[in-house]
């Protein structure tokens, strides 16, 4: 299973603790509660998208029905046809941009109480797609932030080409201080200066001491 699928399935059939995992890093109310609302809408588009694709798959045998059915009464199938695929592409549709909208904003307020640093990509490790999954990368972010403290990241990103932001800055936001968070990571840009973490506006000092990368491929 791809990170995408792994993701949607997750947030699907897990809603409410994964919802009540994101919402505990939060700080303030109002974030908790536009990560509530945006997990609700991310999850009614993933639904949506399924309804959709299941309506598409039964479109197929519907069409054939109608072209049967008037084939026998000398009848024009086309009105019917039109209703049938337009309801089937504009409920995927409908629900592939709810999802995209809903997953997009969930995730900024996840990180909107966190804080903001600048890393570099350390190496960009490629897993490549089969069939109708896509290829992601691996990317390793490390990020000095204090004397003795630097950030280990990890980001996943679909795409191609990517081992090209290797040595190359990134900019992200992360929720907690652990150098070893490895998952706590939100991608803001490609740009800024090394070296840098604050959360509004305060330079923010890390405990802890480096660590190595120390999970698995």
């Amino acid at each position: 299973m791809s990170m995408r699928k792994n993701t949607i399935v997750q947030t699907l059939f897990l809603p409410s603790a994964q919802t009540a995992e994101w919402m505990a890093a939060a700080r303030t109310p109002e974030t908790r509660a536009r990560i509530q609302r945006w997990s609700r809408i991310e999850t009614a588009g993933i639904a949506a998208t399924l309804v959709g694709i299941t309506l598409l798959l039964l479109a197929s045998f519907a069409s054939i029905g109608v072209a049967v059915w008037h084939s026998v009464t000398d009848g024009d199938p086309a009105g019917p046809l039109w209703w049938i695929w337009g309801t089937a592409i504009g409920v995927a549709g409908i629900g592939a941009l709810t999802l995209v909208l809903g997953s997009s904003r969930r995730q900024a307020a996840c990180f909107a109480d966190g804080y903001e640093a600048v890393g570099t990509v350390d190496r960009a490790i490629e897993h490549p797609g089969s069939g109708d999954d896509l290829t992601w990368w691996d990317l390793r972010i490390s990020a000095a932030v204090a004397e003795s403290s630097v950030l280990r990241r990890r980001l996943h990103l679909e795409g191609e080409h990517h081992d090209r932001r290797v040595g190359g800055p990134v900019r992200f936001r992360h929720n907690t201080l652990r150098p070893d968070a490895f998952d706590d990571i939100h991608l803001v840009d490609w740009a800024g200066t090394i070296g840098h973490s604050s959360r509004r506006g305060r330079n923010a000092v890390l405990p802890g001491e480096d660590s190595p990368w120390r999970f698995e491929m």
